[in-house]
């Protein structure tokens, strides 16, 4: 069984302590996470960091977490910040990815 969490709408430096807290408390369930990002309609860098470690600390525990449908303003600010190769979606191809 995976737990689904559909990311909040604004990933910012202001909601990054709380949502790292929330993905903590997910890792430790033992289940795997599936994370819809599909929602997020601003982020920035600190929200970045947060997906960076979730991937990062996953993997170090041997969880798996699936980051779905990234939206197209994540999208553009990983390609603006030249991290596009750095975490790894899936995508399902049923939205439009705004």
């Amino acid at each position: 069984m995976a737990l689904s969490i559909v990311a909040g709408h604004e990933q910012t430096i202001y909601q990054a302590a709380q949502w790292r807290t929330e993905l903590e408390a997910a890792l430790r369930s033992g289940e795997d996470i599936l994370l819809d990002l599909s929602s997020i309609e601003e982020i920035d860098c600190a929200g970045a960091q947060v997906l960076l470690w979730l991937q990062r600390e996953a993997a170090r525990l041997g969880r798996r977490v699936g980051l779905l449908d990234p939206s197209r303003p994540l999208d553009e600010f990983l390609r603006q910040m030249g991290m596009e190769g750095e975490l790894a979606f899936r995508r399902s191809g049923a939205g439009d990815g705004s």
